[in-house]
């Protein structure tokens, strides 16, 4: 049982400001603010842990703690960074102690020693702070000031960047790695950006590579430093490295096609469906850095080659292992936001004549057109209905489609994509998830709210995006997240969700579906 403490007068219960700190509220003065360190507030008493920190009101000098201590005897020890430390006896039952600070700096960090656990609570326990008013007080007796101490508090963990690590490290599961050939100076060059599983605490020099089935040993460094890099803003726990693809040039100086990926032992696939795949200019003209930039931002012409063939490679194989069936032998496939051909060029030629894209990016459609010819493409409205009969695709697959459309209109598009999916059919799209989530804001871009907002609800809406593909309907164009939790509880309405494949297209995750 709780020992009750005793009483120095009566007094209110502790209230929460709306900033979602707690004041403790006493009849004589009130506005002490509990900042850090404490157990949630009870009628009349809070309770600190071993280290916490309070913030006093500004104008005044000294605050006037009534505490109760619990063991025999102990040290409070007080630290302001303009008024310095002080050590303070503690004795069992009530103490008063004056507390000095000044009004350039009202925190205040407190150290209670030795630790010591009370058999009948198993919460960490320091004092138990019964009122805080101002010094001096007329009337007031045995009260410790305290002695000059040399106790300086140690450093405070960075809270959000710590949370945001961890919460990183247990999203990444098995870890992945993202590849991707990169121009500098006008030399290609292999970049990879390497997650371990969190259990691994390994230091890395190097990682094995497979390169069209010859084994490399590739250098690798982790460093929060990414300068150099085309992922500087990965977190520091990614290894990094980089290396010339040069030697693999035919003799006109194109890159041949090339699969490249960390190998495991085995020389196998040590994170699966984490792989690059080269195929070269695919079908059709190149488009312009403006039109990329309608669908993936500012990126470079090998990016949009590279990240296309790679997703139709993945594509293939995976339709393979789902279906026990070579690619070739699908039905009419439908690519849902065809944007400027990324994937649609690296269909082969006779897979072409299946293939059906559509986007509401007039521009971009357009161009598809004239430098894409016999490639069926058509402009579509934002919302529903597609131009197609009911169960008319054997396979769907998207690119960063819903992660653009707000949360209700996803209803009605995965609603839609059922319609014109065949029973049995495969629906394929990508989204971010947790780890494209934290690893594209951390560690600093979102706080301790925005994260618990976002794992709350499973889905979250960071606003409009005008990058100019919602022309007809401006703002209908979002960033969103899901979490993989929210897509197995919602999306499941629709289709039944067969897997999410982490980080397959990049940052992007795919969550394949199958219409039941």
């Amino acid at each position: 049982m709780k020992k009750s403490p005793p009483t120095f007068k009566q007094r209110e219960r502790p209230s929460e400001n709306t900033d979602g700190t707690i004041s403790l509220t006493e009849n004589l003065w009130s506005a002490e603010t509990l900042d850090y360190g404490f157990n949630s507030p009870e009628a009349g008493f809070v309770w600190s842990t071993f280290s916490f920190g309070m913030r006093f009101r500004a104008g005044g000098e000294q605050a006037l703690l009534a505490v109760y201590y619990p063991h025999e005897y102990g040290t409070l020890t007080a630290h302001n960074k303009v008024t310095g430390s002080r050590g303070y006896q503690l004795r069992q039952g009530a103490n008063l102690v004056a507390v000095s600070y000044s009004n350039l700096d009202t925190l205040c960090h407190f150290s209670v020693a030795p630790r010591r656990t009370l058999p009948s609570d198993g919460r960490e326990l320091g004092i138990m702070v019964q009122s805080v008013r101002a010094y001096p007080e007329a009337g007031t007796v045995d009260v410790d000031e305290g002695k000059p101490s040399d106790w300086t508090p140690p450093a405070r963990a960075r809270t959000n960047e710590v949370l945001a690590r961890h919460l990183l490290e247990s999203f990444m599961g098995p870890g992945f790695a993202l590849l991707q050939a990169t121009p500098r100076n006008g030399e290609f060059f292999l970049e990879i950006t390497l997650y371990l599983p969190a259990a691994e605490a390994l230091q890395l020099h190097s990682v094995p590579l497979s390169v069209n089935g010859e084994i490399v040993d590739l250098s690798v460094r982790q460093s929060a430093d990414g300068t150099g890099f085309d992922t500087p803003h990965l977190p520091s726990i990614a290894y990094r490295g980089r290396m010339s693809l040069e030697a693999y040039r035919g003799a006109e100086g194109e890159l041949p096609w090339l699969d490249i990926f960390v190998a495991n032992a085995e020389g196998k696939e040590r994170f699966p469906m984490q792989s690059l795949h080269w195929r070269g200019r695919g079908y059709g003209n190149t488009p312009s850095e403006d039109h990329m930039f309608r669908i993936a931002g500012k990126i470079k012409e090998p990016y949009f080659l590279g990240s296309g063939a790679t997703w139709f490679v993945k594509l293939s194989a995976l339709y393979e292992r789902l279906t026990g069936r070579h690619i070739d032998a699908c039905g009419p496939i439908l690519d849902w936001g065809v944007g400027c051909g990324r994937i649609a060029r690296h269909f082969p030629e006779h897979l072409r004549a299946k293939l059906y894209g559509v986007d509401i990016d007039r521009v971009n459609i357009d161009w598809c057109r004239e430098n894409m010819p016999g490639l069926s493409v058509q402009v579509t409205s934002p919302s529903p209905p597609l131009p197609f009969d009911d169960g008319y695709f054997e396979l769907i697959y998207s690119h960063s489609v819903l992660t653009h459309i707000a949360e209700q209109e996803q209803h009605t598009w995965l609603r839609e994509l059922k319609r014109i999916t065949k029973p049995g059919g495969l629906c394929v799209t990508t989204v971010l998830n947790e780890v494209s989530w934290f690893v594209r804001f951390y560690p600093d871009g979102r706080t301790p709210d925005n994260i618990a907002e976002y794992l709350e609800a499973g889905f979250i809406d960071d606003g409009s995006l005008d990058v100019g593909v919602d022309a007809a309907s401006p703002g209908v164009y979002r960033n969103v997240s899901h979490t993989t939790r929210y897509i197995e509880r919602v999306w499941s309405e629709y289709f039944e969700v067969v897997s999410v494949v982490q980080n397959f297209a990049d940052l992007q995750s795919l969550v394949v579906l199958r219409r039941r």
